[in-house]
């Protein structure tokens, strides 16, 4: 065996320095792009300078090709996903093979996480519609970044919000189809449905505060009231909220001008996103009471529960204060 003896050590190490700086420089593009597509998401940019750097590190390369299943349903949540470039569609398939598509996202966006706060199977397919470039973290190194930092688990949890609101709006286009189309089935709604609950419990596990199954109601007689000439000129003096009760498509069509829209269904997440830091004194205002459902003392209730001390119905509601005259706002026929 040949042994070679270095005549100068000094050379030599200058010279190895420089083929680690080569290779520090490679590595370090790299981690560059990595650090770009983690802050091309709102999500992560409220992380430390040092934590970003650390995670763009760790985020693992994936290239997946046209029509490439990234996860099927069923499979282990093992990481989070975000789409440095291309695009996937997101769909579930049922038994007779036929595919819904709940969703494409393209570069910049992310997917994978609702199995990882779940800690369940993924329940939806991800494939590729063109050759597409994942920058990949693993599923410990996710759930380190909730622990660590509650405001990133609460980012996740507005994106869970959009997604609920999605699919509440997915079942109101889904039972006008019942009522137009008499081909759908059962089973269509009843999957609609199912999704949404599915969404929900998600939402429950990972929300901190939860959302409670069966909230108490004070009596409804203990809400007072007000008439449509006091609302207004409170109104006027921008004195108080007006808040419409109704269900999303009621108040599309015709509202109170300036109000502001909770839906019953979706209280307990526009409250969190919206109102949770809302002055618990100021003046509030609801209305929306319908033949079949009183929805404005229903969430009226639900104010007076969180705190708010003074919440007033409207008498008569929107036809009152339409016959009055006063603003109101309507989506243009055609």
């Amino acid at each position: 065996m040949e042994t070679r003896v270095i005549r100068d050590p000094d050379r030599f190490l200058k010279q190895l320095k420089a083929l680690h700086k080569k290779s520090s420089a490679a590595m370090t593009d790299i981690e560059s792009e990595n650090r770009k597509d983690l802050l091309r998401r709102s999500t992560f940019r409220d992380l430390p300078t040092a934590e970003l750097d650390e995670l763009s590190r760790t985020l693992q390369s994936r290239v997946v090709q046209p029509n490439e299943f990234v996860f099927q349903e069923g499979d282990p949540a093992d990481a989070f996903y975000i789409i440095g470039s291309g695009r996937v569609r997101v769909f579930v398939r049922r038994e007779n093979r036929i595919e819904r598509e709940i969703s494409v996202c393209g570069s910049g966006e992310h997917f994978g996480e609702l199995a990882l706060l779940a800690g369940a199977p993924h329940t939806a397919n991800v494939e590729s519609l063109a050759e597409t470039h994942l920058v990949c973290l693993p599923k410990e190194q996710f759930e380190r970044l909730l622990r660590d930092y509650p405001d990133l688990f609460r980012n996740f949890v507005r994106e869970m919000c959009r997604w609920l609101l999605k699919g509440q709006q997915i079942i109101e286009e889904e039972a006008n189809k019942v009522f137009r189309a008499s081909r759908l089935s059962l089973f269509d709604f009843l999957f609609v449905i199912g999704i949404s609950v599915l969404l929900a419990m998600t939402f429950n596990i990972s929300n901190p505060y939860g959302i409670p199954l069966f909230p108490e109601r004070p009596d409804a007689e203990s809400i007072s009231s007000i008439s449509s000439s006091a609302a207004m000129e409170d109104y006027r003096q921008g004195q108080t909220l007006i808040v419409d009760a109704m269900p999303s498509n009621f108040y599309q069509n015709r509202h109170i001008k300036g109000s502001v829209n909770i839906p019953m269904p979706l209280f307990d997440i526009v409250y969190l996103m919206n109102f949770s830091e809302e002055d618990k004194a100021k003046k509030i205002v609801v209305y929306g009471n319908t033949i079949s459902r009183p929805y404005d003392l229903e969430l009226a209730s639900k104010l007076v529960l969180r705190g708010y001390t003074d919440v007033k119905v409207i008498d008569g509601g929107l036809v009152a204060w339409e016959a009055n005259g006063y603003p109101v706002e309507q989506k243009d026929s055609k």
